[in-house]
């Protein structure tokens, strides 16, 4: 083979086979198109999952019916000043029973339901004080006011309630024991107006719901000659599960 030295310049250098520069090559051809796979795929998924998710949003916004269960507590003679609510002379109890609403899938709703609760007050007479503790099963039914968000519901409500006295009790704050029945001096029923907000959170076979809600006593509860006039105020703070009734 003839070599001159002048030609040297004109011959491409020869890459070893399977050297640095074919592998820096691969790498730089195969880089664009394994991108463009993770891309597509990355894509796809996410197609798939904004498609799912619309064809799951309309479902839950369409008219459904829920039966459920909640429960919590309950502030009586409580006051719209948060600084009063949870004054010594409020009494705290149990609220909880079940409960049927109706979704519209838009901004309307209703509710109605069945709860024990617990209300009370404590009574100063100037030389003692009496724990005054009254049961109600009550029935409230409001209308709604809501706005759909995907799988979440806030609503804001109002309406009545109708209560029926289960038992009245009036105990000594010193001695417990010493307690009297008072359901003479009691009547048996009672209205309420009701206001107040809940938030659900709509899910594949159930759903979670937190409620808080205020009651304002519309009639005088005193049937008797030992209180004055008495009329309940109470918060309700609950939380529960619902199930969607049919299809």
């Amino acid at each position: 083979v003839l070599h001159h030295p002048q030609l040297d310049w004109a011959r491409p250098p020869i890459a070893p086979r399977f050297g640095p520069a074919l592998i820096e090559g691969s790498v730089a051809r195969l880089a664009p198109l394994e991108w463009r796979t993770h891309i597509l795929s990355w894509r796809s998924r996410l197609v798939s999952s904004l498609i799912a998710v619309a064809l799951a949003t309309p479902a839950r916004l369409e008219s459904q019916t829920t039966l459920g269960a909640r429960g919590g507590v309950t502030v009586s003679h409580a006051s719209l000043d948060l600084e009063e609510t949870f004054a010594r002379d409020n009494r705290s109890g149990f609220a909880g029973g079940a409960f049927w609403d109706w979704n519209s899938g838009g901004l309307l709703g209703f509710q109605v339901a069945a709860e024990y609760v617990q209300k009370g007050v404590d009574l100063d007479f100037g030389d003692a004080v009496r724990e005054l503790s009254l049961g109600y099963l009550e029935i409230p039914a409001v209308l709604k006011l809501g706005l759909p968000l995907g799988s979440l519901k806030p609503s804001a409500f109002g309406g009545v309630s109708l209560g029926f006295n289960t038992g009245c009790d009036v105990g000594g704050e010193a001695v417990p024991e010493d307690s009297a029945d008072c359901g003479d001096e009691i009547s048996g029923t009672e209205w309420s107006g009701v206001f107040g907000a809940d938030l659900v959170w709509y899910l594949d076979s159930f759903s979670i719901w937190a409620d808080t809600r205020y009651y304002v006593g519309l009639n005088d509860i005193s049937d008797g000659t030992a209180f004055e006039e008495l009329k309940n105020r109470a918060w309700n703070i609950t939380f529960g599960l619902g199930f969607p009734l049919g299809g």
